[in-house]
């Protein structure tokens, strides 16, 4: 969980290099929303990415796919954490969390909240998911040394 203030194609992009850094290396693809910064466009059905995310993707040595439109199952469990780290995060009436004195301080609360959510055992799978990464790391492409240059992801 990463908090950011808007959603545009160079957050997104300094999101995913911040999250291949966390789990130390890049899978074969990353499965994303249909967010306009990902896919411009569905041709006869066929998601057209953004240029932009195509080269990122390739810069880390993987595919950037989104789910299917209107299609909760291909999503998988990505909804479902969003709204469990919205109610555990964000201060509402209804959760009494106060508000946060700065920025810094809500991302330090959600890289505590990650570690606390992946060191508690799945129940579907019955893993614990940091542990299970552990396993996965074996199987992820060495991730670039830099990030891709900002003069080739606009914002």
């Amino acid at each position: 969980m990463i908090p950011v203030w808007d959603c545009t194609l160079g957050t997104l992009v300094a999101c995913l290099d911040t999250t291949l850094r966390r789990i130390g290396g890049a899978p074969t693809y990353v499965l994303t929303d249909n967010a306009k910064t990902v896919t411009v466009e569905h041709i006869a059905g066929i998601p057209v990415r953004h240029p932009q995310m195509v080269a990122a993707g390739r810069h880390y040595g993987c595919q950037v796919v989104s789910c299917v439109p209107y299609d909760p199952e291909s999503k998988g469990g990505a909804e479902a954490t969003v709204r469990i780290a919205k109610g555990d995060l964000v201060p509402t009436a209804a959760n009494l969390l106060p508000a946060y004195d700065s920025f810094a301080e809500l991302a330090d609360a959600c890289l505590t909240w990650c570690d606390a959510v992946n060191s508690r055992r799945h129940r579907a799978t019955g893993q614990i998911p940091a542990s299970r990464l552990d396993v996965e790391r074996t199987t992820l492409h060495v991730l670039p040394v830099e990030p891709p240059r900002s003069s080739s992801v606009p914002s």
